[in-house]
């Protein structure tokens, strides 16, 4: 009987090898040939599984937003069905997205590599804005809880804050990438901005 292949594990498998790619060149290094020689498959295996390049990297951010998304979720205790404290949530959701060990700095590359490449392609763009602006959502909805809970003060704009929150972390980011600043640092700028978000 014919193995029976599994699609899923196989598409991951090629999103990993154009991520690979990414990291190390930009997009542009992703071509549909260098991907299925990374993934050690023929170019018609490839497109078996994706018919393009544009294809090929939309499932690769999707899943790259979906594992950072998973860890997060992760982060959650599941011993208590007491809600999170506002800060506790942000913290939790953004800290994922710093360079802080191996993983996340080659996904830091890689998402470096998907905004570059946004500036360029307006499909990929709208990806991109639609991330943001449910990341966004997130803090500012948390800023909000921490205002009702009097953690945050009345007078911020918290959707103001949350934009400045989210430059602050591509700030850090970008700066730990390029060799500005160490992780530790980035994570102890990050954290003392958050406490003092959180410290009305």
């Amino acid at each position: 009987m014919p193995r029976k292949v599994d699609h899923h594990s196989r598409r991951t498998a090629i999103a990993e090898s154009a991520w690979r790619l990414a990291a190390r060149g930009g997009i542009e290094a992703v071509t549909m040939r260098h991907v299925a020689a990374d993934a050690d498959m023929s170019l018609g295996q490839l497109q078996h599984y994706f018919r393009a390049k544009d294809e090929l990297l939309s499932f690769a951010y999707d899943l790259l937003t979906e594992r950072v998304a998973a860890r997060v979720s992760q982060r959650e205790d599941p011993v208590t069905d007491e809600e999170p404290e506002p800060q506790d949530v942000v913290h939790d959701a953004l800290v994922e997205m710093l360079p802080l060990d191996e993983q996340r700095t080659h996904e830091a590359h890689v998402a470096i590599a998907y905004l570059a490449y946004a500036a360029v392609a307006p499909d990929m763009a709208a990806r991109l804005r639609k991330t943001h602006a449910d990341l966004l959502d997130l803090i500012v909805d948390q800023l909000r809880r921490g205002q009702h809970r009097g953690t945050v003060d009345l007078d911020l704009d918290p959707v103001r804050e949350a934009r400045t929150l989210l430059a602050v972390l591509d700030g850090l980011t970008a700066h730990v990438i390029v060799g500005h600043h160490s992780a530790a640092d980035a994570e102890h700028a990050f954290d003392t901005h958050l406490d003092e978000l959180f410290s009305a």
